[in-house]
């Protein structure tokens, strides 16, 4: 009797250990995780870019006119890809994305003091219109704080009906003057080199275009594709 009493305090025993012993390993285990987390957010590089580009970016060129340019407008944001569009010189003077629109939209929103570095380089780049007409001239690629955004059926069709046209209307309350900056009056008779991008990536961000046109897509652990089309006008 004493000897099966004896056997019941030892593996009980041998239950209170296990316990024990796993309680002490989850413990250490969140701790570990912890630590890792804040010396993560202590750790300011791991807010820089992290681009790991797949191998398989693929690059298309072709010669184009206005008349390709045009349905290619009408369908960025229906099938979200970026269509960013150059000059002869070499200038950006429009960019057509619906992520950047938006992000460009909430900075508009956001008082100066408190937007973020980012909201501060989207305004530098796409929020500031000419310093004398207050509209863009060819070389500016302002976005008029992007009113369009919230209603794809109709807004972001006029915004585009404006740019084509070089027409000034209003969107939401908001003046959208392209009457400077557009396509058929200021390039309709030109040729356009245009290169198709469609890049795999993964990582934190990758930077997508050239000088002002360049746009950074966030990224995650799962790789992603981005299609950016861009037009370059040719000298004639």
């Amino acid at each position: 009797m004493e000897n099966a009493i004896d056997a019941m305090k030892m593996a009980f025993g041998m239950i209170v250990f296990i316990i024990a012993i796993s309680a002490s390993m989850y413990l250490l285990n969140t701790a570990t995780s912890t630590s890792r987390i804040l010396l993560y957010y202590a750790d300011e590089t791991n807010y820089l870019d992290n681009i790991n580009v797949d191998e398989s970016t693929d690059i298309t060129k072709r010669i184009v006119n206005v008349e390709t340019i045009i349905p290619t407008l009408y369908r960025y944001y229906k099938e979200n890809f970026a269509v960013q569009i150059y000059n002869k010189d070499g200038k950006l003077i429009q960019i057509f994305d619906v992520n950047i629109e938006g992000k460009v939209r909430r900075a508009a929103g956001t008082t100066t003091v408190k937007r973020t570095g980012e909201q501060k380089a989207l305004m530098s780049l796409y929020g500031v219109p000419n310093s004398v007409t207050g509209t863009p001239d060819e070389n500016n690629p302002y976005l008029f704080e992007a009113p369009w955004i919230g209603n794809t059926s109709k807004d972001i069709k006029t915004r585009i009906d404006l740019f084509v046209k070089g027409e000034c209307a209003y969107i939401n309350g908001t003046k959208v003057d392209y009457r400077e900056n557009n396509l058929l009056k200021k390039h309709g008779n030109s040729q356009f080199e245009e290169e198709f991008i469609e890049y795999a990536y993964k990582g934190d961000t990758i930077s997508v275009g050239e000088g002002d046109g360049t746009e950074t897509i966030t990224g995650n652990s799962k790789p992603e594709t981005k299609i950016v089309i861009i037009y370059r006008e040719l000298e004639p």
